[in-house]
């Protein structure tokens, strides 16, 4: 349950508070691998008229060289935050090499081998090579296919007026960085207990090509001769398949405080893993990884979600968090949706808005070890099976509730919050949402998965219809007009991302990369102010 208190509620009425809730900040990250017509990822470089990818603001690659990662800033209105990403999209399918188009799905097309993923290279700097050893640490550790898993990520902040609101009826005696963080860790926990609904809610990835698995688990099913593909999953993204290892399992970082969290990411950070202690670091200049570490750096850790700190030149993130707390969480399960040109539709952000909105609001118990266990175990089994009919959500405690059931729960208790938040924007569209997601409960016909699932098997391949439907989205975002205002303002980011990699390109001198990374190694990754006596 995640009703809330009659106090939040009373708060909610004050007028201050509801312009607070106006001013909430979105921001979107969407990875999508540029394919060649063969329907293989692309070995070419990334475009040169799409800027330089370790210094452009808004168009990059993520783990391979043909994945394009897409950032949008963080905007107050759900419709600007879509248009700048839909943008970015028709920018770079203008701009892309002939005969390559943007996949636009979760899970990869047909991988002919390892060699044929192409590691993110950024230029010559040290800054530069510190980004593409990392990558090479990635593919050492869990290999390259799980990298070219696609997806996208929802950066949501509440503003600190509504912060400091909340915090002037509070009587813990925190301060308000404090209090902000410990909101943002409470958030963060409810989507531990609920996120299950994100996965079946928008989960888009039911099936594969045979070319990701050298042989399918039991869950799977073929179809032809190179789909396999789970008959109720809904994010085979978010399974066992993908972002998952054994090292990352047994990592002891929790979200029941700031200091908890801080703490078990430092001891991730600082402990060798005889593991990665095989690998190496390098061998013979060649370098394999960035340290042996469970983490080499604080993005390796993954996971549904994450607390996350802006960070200033030089800075750590782990340091940002312990200087300045939390600043916004960045929801990552979410599937991209290759039925939508852009992955993300506005009724799917106007449900995100009013959900997280809910969950931070909404009281959030601090989660024990057995309970964590439960909840892995829920998305484990929404990944895998969540349309299966009757399908019981295994809990802590006193028994499982029904899928079905526990969701109405929590649409019901979110129905309150979405109200006052149509009241605040002048709209419809966070009521509108929640319903829409509300029939899917009743009707798992109308979730993605089971869309996608369907259309796969009309089309007899995965493959084949993700490349149909892609290379025809590409070819309508290619085709979008852009405002002329538009493409100057694109094409100036471009230029500034050229200028910016020149001065570090200039700038880093003669340090050898090698002096550089043991440097790196040797400084404390929290300074001694965040390390306490």
């Amino acid at each position: 349950m995640t009703e809330l208190s009659e106090a939040t509620l009373k708060l909610l009425e004050d007028s201050a508070v509801r312009k607070g809730l106006a001013e909430l900040r979105v921001g979107i990250e969407k990875e999508a691998l540029r394919v060649g017509r063969d329907g293989f990822m692309s070995l070419r470089d990334h475009p040169a008229s799409l800027g330089k990818t370790l210094t452009h603001k808004f168009i990059t690659t993520d783990f391979s060289e043909a994945q394009v990662e897409f950032i949008t800033p963080a905007l107050h209105s759900v419709t600007e935050s879509l248009e700048f990403l839909k943008e970015l999209q028709a920018f770079t399918a203008r701009n892309i090499e002939a005969g390559e188009y943007l996949w636009n799905a979760s899970m990869p097309p047909e991988i002919a081998s390892d060699k044929t993923i192409r590691i993110a290279e950024y230029g010559s700097s040290n800054a530069a090579q510190i980004k593409t050893t990392y990558r090479k640490g990635l593919a050492h550790r869990y290999g390259r296919r799980m990298q070219t898993i696609s997806g996208i990520h929802y950066n949501f902040s509440i503003s600190d007026g509504l912060w400091q609101t909340f915090h002037d009826q509070c009587t813990s005696g925190e301060c308000l960085q404090d209090f902000r963080s410990a909101g943002y860790l409470g958030l963060i926990r409810n989507l531990q207990r609920h996120g299950w609904l994100v996965l079946y809610l928008f989960g888009a990835s039911p099936a594969i090509d045979r070319s990701y698995l050298a042989s399918p688990p039991p869950p799977l099913s073929m179809l032809g001769d190179d789909t396999y593909f789970g008959e109720y999953a809904t994010s085979l993204r978010m399974s066992d398949l993908g972002y998952t290892s054994v090292v990352q399992s047994e990592l002891d970082i929790h979200y029941n405080s700031l200091s908890d969290y801080i703490e078990g990411l430092h001891g991730a950070l600082a402990t060798s893993v005889r593991e990665y202690e095989q690998i190496g670091v390098a061998e013979k200049g060649d370098y394999k990884q960035i340290n042996t570490h469970q983490l080499q750096l604080e993005n390796e850790l993954y996971g549904s979600a994450r607390p996350k700190r802006n960070t200033e030149d030089g800075e750590r993130p782990i340091a940002a968090l312990c200087r300045r707390g939390v600043e916004y969480i960045e929801l990552r399960s979410l599937d991209i949706n290759p039925l939508n040109p852009i992955g993300i539709c506005e009724q799917q952000a106007y449900f995100l808005n009013a959900f997280l909105t809910h969950m931070t609001l909404a009281p959030s118990p601090c989660i024990s070890s057995g309970e964590q266990q439960a909840l892995n175990d829920q998305q484990r089994i929404i990944a895998w099976q969540g349309r299966l009919p009757h399908l019981i959500l295994p809990a802590y405690g006193d028994g499982g509730m029904e899928l079905r059931e526990a969701g109405h729960q929590v649409f019901a208790d979110m129905r309150v919050t979405a109200a006052i938040m149509d009241e605040v924007y002048g709209c419809t569209g966070h009521t509108d949402a929640v319903n829409a997601q509300a029939a899917k409960l009743d009707n798992p016909d109308l979730t993605p998965s089971a869309q996608i699932l369907k259309a796969v098997k009309q089309k007899g391949t995965y493959s084949g219809f993700i490349a149909e439907l892609s290379e025809n989205q590409s070819a309508y975002l290619k085709a979008m007009p852009l405002p002329c205002e538009r493409v100057k303002f694109q094409e100036a980011m471009v230029s500034q991302s050229r200028a910016a990699f020149e001065q570090v390109e200039a700038w880093a001198g003669n340090r050898s990369f090698g002096h550089f990374l043991d440097s790196q190694n040797k400084n404390e990754v929290l300074p001694p102010e965040c390390l306490g006596d």
